[in-house]
């Protein structure tokens, strides 16, 4: 018998009707066309997968390509491909790649998401034959699309209503059955209790060896993903790092909050760390991968209805950053970098100015260690006056006895060559360029009057 979408329908146990097409049939297989969707049929595309499918629904996640198959311009039977689903255990199995790879390498894994031969259209091995004609023709379209081939196709069966005879008579391979769980949002699942038979098929014969490859060769290395900034902090150093900045003023009225000050300073200073933005935005994306166990340990309260810890969104970084005040967000970051890394003793120090991008003209001065890079301070420059006093505190208030100062050459200035040795011990390097003419003569008569060393 046959379901409304014209596929065949049995019951586990029924014994298979294996039919042949007639002449008429088989001059249709013969003629079979199939063609990318155009977008003034989308419509109808979307009505009849609604109507006919048994899903009930047409919509695609990610990239995605529409086919249709058709004989003398009338339409038998539609194909749905989107991007390929993350995370499948009896897949990532078969290809044998590691976590790191599946993330950055799944667009080249496409989901066969909609399978239809239309109502009255169907005739023996139509659904094999609108197959083979679709993965003939489907990795060439993908990369006109998308810039990118593809290297396997998967899609799920449900056993309770059909056979999968289509995908086993085009080269597919059974990997296994699902959980029989959707996912409806991050962390979160539901059961259905319907688990489906998973199918997947190489495009190539080298498709998993190069899915598994240490480094892809071209042109498959342009369609890899950025590889994505991940949370690799564990719970019990997020609560340690969290102690640091408890003590932090909440600038919030209330109590009633669903995240803690404490606990998003320590989301920003490990998405700093491990390299993020630090935009509202990129710590809003770096906070959606965090687990449950993660959120828990920064504080955040989970939510009643659904009994899970949300994730803070862009808005919630937005106020943070917006009204919390620098100084004291600047003197926990340091706190929490000795905590780290031990207290900073720096012998060459580098003081710089730069202007903040998309900041409307702030500036700012920063001071780093020289041998490692770590951050030592910074002071913005205020209105109406410029880099060269605001370096002058800088250094009072990051410098060692005993260390080296390194600055451009706008910082070659009398007054901080004396604050840095009178008042803080620190020696100093300056560059001299053709904007300062006397001293730059000076210098170079200094020098070449003096064959031999001679003391500062």
């Amino acid at each position: 018998m046959r379901d409304n979408s014209g596929a065949f329908l049995f019951t586990p146990g029924m014994k298979k009707n294996i039919q042949m097409p007639d002449s008429r049939e088989q001059q249709i297989l013969e003629g079979l066309e199939i063609r990318l969707t155009r977008k003034d049929e989308q419509d109808c595309y979307e009505q009849f997968i609604d109507e006919q499918h048994y899903l009930k629904s047409a919509q695609l996640v990610g990239e995605q390509l529409r086919y249709v198959v058709e004989y003398e311009g009338k339409w038998l039977a539609l194909l749905s491909w989107n991007a390929g689903s993350y995370h499948l255990a009896d897949r990532d199995k078969w290809i044998g790649w590691s976590d790191a790879q599946r993330r950055i390498r799944l667009p080249f894994v496409a989901n066969n998401s909609r399978f239809l031969i239309l109502e009255g259209k169907g005739c023996p091995n139509l659904a094999s034959r609108a197959m083979k004609l679709c993965m003939q023709r489907l990795g060439h379209d993908w990369n006109e699309a998308y810039g990118h081939g593809l290297l396997v196709a998967e899609s799920f069966v449900d056993p309770q209503l059909f056979r999968g005879t289509a995908y086993k008579a085009s080269g597919w391979t059974l990997l296994g059955e699902t959980k029989g769980y959707a996912r409806a949002r991050k962390e979160y699942y539901t059961e259905h209790n319907s688990p489906k038979q998973l199918y997947a098929r190489a495009l190539r014969p080298d498709a998993l060896e190069l899915l598994c490859a240490d480094q892809m060769p071209e042109p498959w290395c342009d369609g890899e993903l950025e590889p994505k900034v991940r949370c690799r902090t564990k719970s019990a150093e997020l609560c340690s790092i969290r102690d640091i900045f408890e003590e932090t003023e909440d600038y919030r009225t209330g109590a009633n909050w669903s995240y803690t000050i404490s606990g998003l300073l320590t989301l920003i200073l490990c998405a700093t760390l491990a390299g993020m933005a630090s935009g509202q935005r990129d710590l809003a994306e770096y906070a959606q991968d965090l687990s449950q166990s993660q959120l828990r340990a920064l504080g955040f309260r989970r939510n009643r209805k659904t009994g899970k810890i949300p994730a803070p969104s862009e808005t919630s970084f937005f106020r943070l950053l917006k009204n919390i005040p620098p100084d004291t967000l600047q003197e926990k970051l340091l706190a929490c970098l000795d905590h780290l890394l031990g207290p900073a003793a720096p012998r060459l120090i580098i003081i710089d100015g730069k202007e903040l991008r998309s900041s409307q003209g702030l500036q700012l001065v920063s001071a780093f260690c020289g041998e490692t890079g770590r951050f030592l301070g910074a002071q913005a420059v205020e209105k109406k006056t410029n880099e060269i006093p605001v370096a002058r505190e800088l250094i009072k208030e990051c410098a060692e006895d005993g260390a080296m100062l390194l600055v451009d050459a706008l910082h070659s200035q009398n007054k901080l060559a004396r604050t840095s040795v009178q008042e803080c011990g620190v020696d100093y390097f300056m560059t001299v360029k053709k904007n300062q003419p006397a001293l730059r003569e000076r210098l170079k008569t200094t020098f070449e009057s003096h064959s031999e060393s001679f003391s500062p």
